[in-house]
């Protein structure tokens, strides 16, 4: 019987280890999400990490991807200022890959996912 509550006790554990992670959504190659512990504002600017987590494994060995991104609240346009891949799904395993993005802003087109994304964080993340 103490086994048990052991077994159940590092289940559960286990659950909450992505506790932080919150799913934006899912296409056929794999889900996104942005780390909300990861999420800080500064003025006019909101920096966080997202993960694209890869139902099958990508010709490069890669299960899951994180970026570091910035977005500008001003015109709601983002960039990328660091990658790395993961050998394992939802950043887990050993990083392989690690490269700094090219940090040239991008504007989303208005409607799309990632502009609904920027907006929704410009619009509820306080100073």
């Amino acid at each position: 019987m103490k086994y048990f509550f052991f077994i159940i006790t590092f289940w559960l554990i286990s659950i909450n280890s992505h506790a932080a992670l919150f799913k934006l959504f899912s296409i056929s190659s794999g889900d996104l999400y942005i780390e909300t512990d990861s999420i800080e504002r500064s003025n006019n600017k909101i920096l966080f990490a997202q993960l694209v987590n890869y139902k099958k494994k990508q010709p490069n060995g890669m299960l899951s991807l994180k970026v570091l991104s910035e977005i500008n609240c001003k015109n709601l346009s983002i960039r990328e200022l660091k990658y790395m891949a993961f050998k394992k799904n939802m950043g887990l395993g050993e990083m392989f890959f690690e490269k700094e993005g090219k940090k040239s802003w991008k504007t989303p087109k208005k409607g799309s996912s990632p502009f609904f994304v920027n907006e929704i964080l410009c619009d509820r993340v306080s100073f």
